[in-house]
């Protein structure tokens, strides 16, 4: 196995970094699980990650780690939309034979069609839409939960609180949701400010799951915040369609929440994953050691 090719496909999300190693028949060796691997940590804090996954890959995979040589690797990255995160990624001294990298969601619809022409949306505690055509390719939204993501569980979180407070406040409709998510705070608005100073995305989202029971139950505040939430996904969709995708497939936490809810033209072009993004990463370093052989 000394002189076999390998390629490491990494899926380096927000909160987990998950690796594979596989060969160039595609036979999976070896795979492990770190932490994150946003950029938004700092890139010597995800290549730390990337490489500990990878050496307790190579491990798993029976292999000494000073194999870490021989891979080629394909990085999905959460948090590269930023051309400053890409051109750190790009100059940082890593141990690997070769890297090339994109985005998680990138790599995620790679392998969701198994390189095929098709589209994906990522719908959990962010949102990020990616098409890929032929050469082309189209990424939506996946900006970030302060600017973007609309129809996030993170957004859908923020958006209950929010609502709650303007009930507080005698200023919007006081339902049984906007009631037990003040209960959540004690009934005290003071408690929401002060979480709000250092909350982050996945703490809002965790607000999320009592959205969707309250709209199960009728509560009007929480069918208009989800509607909110439906339409934004909808509309990232009929953008990914009308930039030719022939097929779609939603990912996440909240796919199958959004899934139902989507109209007959966008539901009959959605289709189960093929594969996951680390199968995705390992056919983009395939493509790029072809594209530079």
């Amino acid at each position: 196995m000394k002189n076999e090719q390998l390629y490491l496909g990494v899926d380096g999300g927000g909160t987990q970094c998950r690796v594979r190693i596989a060969d160039a028949s595609g036979r999976i060796l070896g795979e492990a699980v770190r932490g994150g691997a946003n950029t938004r940590l700092g890139v010597d804090y995800v290549f730390g990650e990337i490489i500990a996954a990878a050496k307790m890959a190579l491990s798993n995979a029976g292999l000494d780690e000073k194999r870490l040589g021989d891979l080629h690797a394909g990085l999905g990255l959460a948090g590269l939309p930023l051309t400053r995160d890409r051109q750190l990624v790009q100059s940082y001294n890593h141990p690997f034979a070769d890297i090339c990298f994109a985005t998680d969601a990138y790599t995620a619809c790679l392998g969701a069609h198994d390189g095929q022409n098709g589209a994906i949306l990522i719908v959990g505690t962010g949102t990020c839409g990616q098409a890929i055509i032929g050469d082309r390719q189209l990424s939506v939204a996946g900006w970030g939960f302060e600017v973007s993501d609309l129809g996030s569980g993170a957004r859908i979180g923020r958006n209950a609180i929010e609502t709650a407070l303007l009930a507080h406040d005698g200023l919007a409709k006081k339902t049984d949701l906007t009631a037990a998510v003040m209960a959540r705070f004690d009934n005290d608005p003071e408690n929401i400010v002060i979480f709000a100073e250092t909350a982050k995305p996945s703490d809002y989202g965790k607000l999320c799951p009592m959205v969707f029971d309250a709209e199960a139950a009728g509560d009007s505040v929480a069918i208009d915040l989800i509607q909110l939430a439906v339409d934004a996904n909808l509309a990232i969709l009929r953008r990914l369609v009308d930039f030719g995708a022939p097929r779609l497939t939603l990912m996440g936490g909240l796919a199958e929440q959004m899934a139902r809810r989507m109209p007959p033209e966008i539901a009959e072009l959605l289709v189960p994953a093929k594969f996951d993004a680390m199968h995705g990463a390992i056919l983009m370093a395939k493509q790029h050691e072809r594209a530079a052989a």
